[in-house]
């Protein structure tokens, strides 16, 4: 069985580096991009396990792209990751959610190691 993959859009490098290490030690096959244009055409090629997003970037949000991917149809689990409190991530999740998507988690930046190995297993898991 091949395994699981996941991508990971966040436009700071470092962030998208580190959620991608963590996602490949749990056992993702991974790809880390910094935009939404390059998630939308890794997404026209294949269809991941799970998206992590960043739900602030510099090129749209990422209210706009739950928006594009519940129209889309998209099945893919979906973890929503932000710095910009709780209250727009809580809110960005009800909205995935009621769109219908999968959403498997809401995170908080900055946020422990710990918390992402238990999302990624559990998202491993439960696929």
């Amino acid at each position: 069985m091949d395994n699981p993959s996941l991508i990971v859009v966040d436009d700071e490098i470092e962030m998208a580096g580190f959620v991608a290490e963590v996602a490949e030690v749990v056992g993702f096959k991974v790809s880390a991009v910094t935009s939404v244009q390059q998630l939308r055409k890794v997404l026209a090629v294949s269809s991941p396990t799970v998206i992590v997003i960043d739900i602030f970037m510099p090129d749209t949000d990422g209210f706009e792209l739950i928006s594009e991917l519940a129209d889309k149809g998209c099945t893919s689990g979906i973890i929503l990751i932000s710095g910009y409190g709780s209250t727009l991530l809580n809110g960005a999740g009800k909205i995935a959610a009621a769109r219908g998507l999968n959403l498997l988690s809401v995170i908080s930046k900055p946020f422990r190691l710990s918390e992402l190995e238990s999302v990624l297993t559990s998202a491993i898991r439960a696929g």
